[in-house]
């Protein structure tokens, strides 16, 4: 049946889904036999079922392996890639083909080569024993070839620590794509790379502005290993490339607090006329907890931003800089409203960051409960649930809204009475009386709410009781489980 299987998957002229069906069968059948069939579906690069078989392979995992190692061995290139490359598929769990894999890399086929090196990054930190040999094509004259060996070196981590010096050397390569793949590895090798700050820092003089963004790449890479080249960064803020602009932003905000020292450089970034810049300026501004009036409010402009991604970082850092920024509260009020949800989620979030000032504006949020779209609705319960205790008085306000139609809005009001805590226990009944309702939809939401409720519903045990025998075998089995809530919340506090 295997082959069977494999056949009928290969058959072009049959529909995709007949095709994509029997892929499936052959990854449910999970032995070597239907691995090697995978394996020349997976050679052929077939567009209507490539999904389905890179899918299937995945699932394999462990059972690829021997199979995949004995077509490495094959000599027939393009075999050999398509097997190197269902191995970087599974991972970790093809350590076992690293010798064959190393052995490719020797091969005068540069798709091999570099298929090979990326299997091995694939296996991560596994392939500790391989860095010696994937750090000879960081040399390579094939820009494919380089940069897929400094690929593997980041997948491999720290053991790649000796590699450094050459990655170092190759952030300032003539190719973008090289330059890019060793500043993400010299951050991923991690801590052992803070010697070579020094190194990188001179790098940002560069007279090739492509090699100065790499480097402030690979700085930003490090973290707060590189706080020492936070001021020869923040001198770039000025530079004619926005790219380099946008990279040091980006550097400084993932250094992290010691980037505050340069707060001013990043102020001025709020206000830059890119708006990459900008985003990433706002990012770093939260990062690093810029709370000098300048920064505050630039930040705070940055909430009316005409660029949707610009709203959405400066949204975000402000919730990071807490009560320093509460001044934003009436904005974020106002982005709960605002065309993208992502937008949304993240201004209601930091409305509950930023504290009291928050609380004062809960009369407006509980206005957007009423909103005709669903995702406003939706954000206006997670920002008072954000809030939290502070909005407890917008709990009759969430309760009525257990009847919106949407079940997101729903869950969304759920999870904000159970964020309010104990401060809404006195509004049980509410949801109590909603019992009583012809609606299932209704009765469903309130037991739900009183289940998240548990620790200060025992009083109402009895009411749910009644539950048990509703039409709705949902609702009785729904009360079933707030009643099992409710007396493992009572028992554990007898056990205090």
């Amino acid at each position: 049946m295997i082959a069977i299987f494999g056949l009928v998957a290969r058959l072009k002229f049959l529909p995709p889904k007949v095709r994509g069906l029997a892929v499936q069968k052959l990854s449910a059948a999970r032995n070597s036999s239907a691995a090697q069939q995978l394996l020349k579906l997976f050679g052929t690069h077939d567009p209507d079922i490539r999904d389905e078989v890179k899918k299937a392979i995945k699932s394999l995992g462990v059972v690829l392996v021997e199979p995949a190692m004995r077509q490495l061995s094959q000599p027939a290139p393009p075999a050999q890639r398509a097997a190197a490359e269902a191995l970087a598929l599974v991972g970790p769990v093809a350590a076992p083909a690293l010798p064959v894999l190393t052995q490719q890399l020797g091969s005068s086929i540069l798709d091999l080569r570099a298929a090979a090196l990326t299997t091995i990054g694939a296996v991560g930190s596994g392939a500790a024993g391989c860095v010696e040999q994937v750090t000879k094509h960081l040399s390579s004259d094939h820009i494919k070839e380089s940069s897929a060996a400094a690929k593997a070196l980041g997948k491999i981590g720290p053991a790649a620590k000796s590699a450094v010096p050459q990655l170092i050397a190759l952030v300032g390569h003539r190719d973008k794509a090289v330059r890019e793949a060793a500043s993400t590895a010299i951050g991923k090798i991690g801590p052992i790379t803070r010697v070579f700050v020094p190194t990188l820092i001179e790098q940002l003089e560069h007279d090739d502005v492509g090699v100065c963004v790499a480097t402030a790449q690979a700085l930003g890479q490090m973290g707060t290993d590189a706080e020492k080249a936070v001021v020869p960064l923040s001198c770039l803020v000025e530079h004619t490339s926005r790219d380099l602009r946008q990279a040091v932003m980006e550097a400084l905000g993932r250094i992290g607090p010691a980037s505050k020292e340069v707060e001013e450089a990043i102020a001025r970034c709020l206000d830059d006329r890119d708006w990459g810049v900008r985003e990433a300026a706002a990012r770093a501004a939260g990062l690093v907890g810029g709370t000098e009036h300048l920064t505050v409010r630039r930040l705070l402009n940055l909430l009316q931003d005409s660029r949707g991604s610009v709203r959405r970082s400066a949204a975000e850092a402000v919730g990071k800089l807490g009560a320093a920024a509460d001044a934003g509260a009436p904005a974020l009020v106002e982005l709960l409203s605002d065309k993208y949800q992502a937008i949304q989620l993240a201004a209601g979030k930091s409305l509950g960051q930023i504290g009291a000032a928050a609380a004062k504006q809960v009369e407006k949020i509980v206005e957007l409960l009423a909103h005709p779209d669903p995702e406003i609705r939706e954000a206006a319960a997670k920002a008072l649930g954000a809030i939290g205790p502070l909005a407890s008085r917008t709990a009759p306000s969430l309760i009525a809204a257990l009847k919106d139609p949407e079940d997101a809005v729903v869950q969304s009001v759920i999870g904000a009475l159970a964020q309010m805590g104990a401060t809404v226990k006195v509004n049980i009944p509410l949801l109590v009386d909603n019992l009583s309702s012809s609606n299932d939809g209704l009765k469903l939401a309130s037991l739900q709410a009183i289940g998240q409720l548990a620790p200060y519903a025992e009083s109402v045990a009895d009411s749910i009781q009644n539950c048990l025998a509703d039409r709705n075998n949902t609702v009785r089995e729904t009360a079933r489980a707030t009643l099992e809530k409710i007396q493992r919340a009572a028992q554990a506090v007898a056990h205090r």
